[in-house]
């Protein structure tokens, strides 16, 4: 397993999108997804209890991968009623991403789980930091 550590963050921003930027590819990825989770206002489950959902992802650049990994995320989420928190990639690179959601029950959430509503251009800030804002459908 390869486990991830860097500074990454996000922003949900009014209108329905979320800037996020990370240290590397992994790190925006779960920063875009600990967002999308933000938005849809999920009311989780008290009981301790962890959930992983496998993905395998592929696509023709990072942008479109990201758009289709939110896609998945929250699809998943919606369908299981769980609330994604982590990511536990066992594989990323700009084409494809492979792991687990890590997340928990939910009881709901305040509005359905959105997806990217286009793929989202992703490149490298003047800090070397990866950076994109993803629009909500």
């Amino acid at each position: 397993m390869l486990y991830l550590s860097s500074m990454k963050e996000f922003q949900v921003v009014d209108g329905g999108s979320i800037r996020v930027r990370a240290t590397t590819r992994a790190g925006l990825v779960t920063a875009a997804l600990q967002g999308l989770m933000a938005d849809a206002g999920p009311r989780t489950s008290e009981l301790d209890v962890k959930s992983e959902r496998s993905f395998a992802l592929s696509a023709a650049d990072f942008g479109t991968l990201l758009k289709d990994f939110l896609a998945a995320a929250a699809k998943s989420a919606a369908a299981n009623k769980e609330a994604y928190e982590d990511v536990r990639f066992t594989l990323i690179t700009d084409k494809k991403a492979e792991g687990a959601f890590v997340g928990r029950p939910a009881e709901g959430f305040r509005t359905p789980p959105r997806e990217a509503k286009s793929r989202p251009e992703v490149a490298r800030n003047e800090h070397n930091e990866w950076e994109t804002t993803v629009t909500l459908a």
